[in-house]
């Protein structure tokens, strides 16, 4: 069975990808077929969700069994989870949050020789960008710069300035669990 999908990213921008996959291939090894379609790399966490039209998110399917005869992506097939919805939401990366729209536009019960080809694509995935990023590229040479300036460059700045060994010592003293 050849399953046609429609794969929208929860992105302001048009992201979206149609492609055709056989339906025996099971969840994970779909997702390292789309992640390089989306310019995402492996390496973290992510779960399907059975959906409804209005993609009301339903039962998880996680990642990995965590019991004995549990479904999860290493055992549930395309084919299977699109039986009883046409609609499926795909979450990668719990800290990004990057959320996928999967619909089932229309089934082929012949199979071609591809196990998974693109047929359109639309939009690219924005770059994401942290306030919390910090910049490692120096703007100056470091050997120009200050122990300040060093120490703001990688964070460093707001660490307690070293205190002497009597110091610490009575810091010890003071502390109840010490």
């Amino acid at each position: 069975m050849e399953v046609y999908l429609r794969i929208i990213a929860d992105t302001k921008e048009t992201v979206i990808r149609e492609l055709r996959v056989k339906g025996s291939t099971t969840l994970l090894n779909f997702q390292k077929l789309v992640l390089p379609l989306f310019n995402l790399s492996e390496g973290e966490m992510g779960s399907f969700y059975y959906s409804t039209p209005n993609w009301d998110q339903g039962n998880e399917v996680p990642m990995f069994a965590m019991e004995d005869g549990m479904t999860s992506m290493e055992n549930t097939t395309i084919e299977d989870f699109f039986k009883g919805t046409a609609h499926g939401l795909y979450v990668y990366n719990f800290l990004d949050m990057n959320i996928f729209y999967v619909e089932k536009t229309k089934t082929e019960d012949e199979e071609g020789f591809e196990n998974f080809v693109v047929l359109s694509a639309v939009g690219e995935l924005p770059v994401a960008e942290t306030s919390a990023h910090v910049s490692t590229t120096p703007t100056k040479d470091p050997s120009q710069m200050s122990e300040d300036e060093i120490n703001a460059l990688y964070g460093l700045d707001d660490l307690n300035p070293e205190k002497s060994e009597d110091e610490e010592e009575d810091d010890l003293l003071e502390d109840p669990y010490y």
